[in-house]
C-alpha cells in the first residue's frame, strides 16, 4: 500500500519575524529537518515538501537529503488548503497512492511513532484518519483515494478541515494532543525548548 507523505511548508511564518522552517529545534535539527526526518523514518517512499515564502531557505536546508521531492507554491498566499491543492496535483503526475498523509512543518512534538499509529491504522481500515486533539481534529491526517480529487479542488485558508468534520463520510481518529502544538513565534519556540 502506498501512502504519499506530504510535509506543508509554504507559509509565511509572518509571526515569527523570519524563517521558523530553518529554526534550531533542539538534537541539532532544524525545523524543516525533523518534519521531513520524522516522515521519511516511516518507509523508503519520498518525501514532498510544498513551500512557498521561504522556498529557497527551505531548499538550501534541504540540498543534501536524498529523498525529497519540493514543490514550489507560487500561490502560496492562498493559503493552506492551495498548498494541499498543489500537492496532490503534483502526486498525482508521478503515482497513484492509496492516500495521503499531511503533516505541518511546525508541528514539532509529533514523532515517527506517532505517524506510524495513524499509518498503521489507515492500512488496516483504508479511510479518513487524523489527529484529535481534545477539542478538535486536523493534522497529521491520511485521506484514502477516493478523496484526492476533492483535494485537488481546495483553495482555502483552512485546508481540509471540513473534509475532518463532515458527517457524511467516515472520519477516524486517535487522540494526539501534541499535535495541537504549533510554533508561531520566538516566544513559542524558546518555550518549547526549555522543556526538552
Amino acid at each position: 500500500m502506498l501512502i504519499a507523505k506530504v510535509v506543508l511548508a509554504a507559509g509565511q511564518s509572518s509571526r515569527f519575524n523570519g524563517c521558523k522552517l530553518t529554526a534550531d529545534v533542539g538534537a541539532g535539527q532544524t525545523m524543516i529537518e525533523r518534519a521531513v526526518n520524522n516522515l521519511q523514518a516511516l518507509d523508503t517512499s519520498p518525501v514532498f515538501i510544498v513551500t512557498g515564502a521561504w522556498h529557497q531557505e527551505v531548499k538550501n536546508k534541504l540540498k543534501d537529503n536524498k529523498n525529497i521531492k519540493l514543490i514550489e507554491n507560487k500561490q502560496w498566499g492562498k493559503g493552506l488548503g492551495d498548498s494541499i491543492a498543489t500537492a496532490t496535483k503534483a502526486i498525482l503526475k508521478t503515482q497513484q497512492p492509496d492516500g495521503i498523509l499531511f503533516i505541518l512543518a511546525d508541528q514539532v512534538e509529533l514523532t515517527t511513532q506517532h505517524l506510524n499509529e495513524l499509518v498503521t491504522n489507515f492500512k488496516k481500515h483504508p479511510s479518513r484518519w487524523c489527529a484529535n486533539y481534545g477539542k478538535r481534529l486536523g493534522v497529521p491526517a491520511i485521506f484514502p483515494n477516493v478523496d484526492l480529487s476533492k483535494l485537488c479542488d481546495l483553495t482555502t485558508d483552512k485546508g481540509a478541515q471540513h473534509l475532518l468534520r463532515c458527517s457524511d463520510e467516515e472520519v477516524n481518529t486517535i487522540n494526539l494532543k501534541c499535535a495541537s502544538l504549533d510554533i508561531d513565534t520566538q516566544a513559542q519556540l524558546n518555550d518549547f525548548l526549555s522543556k526538552t
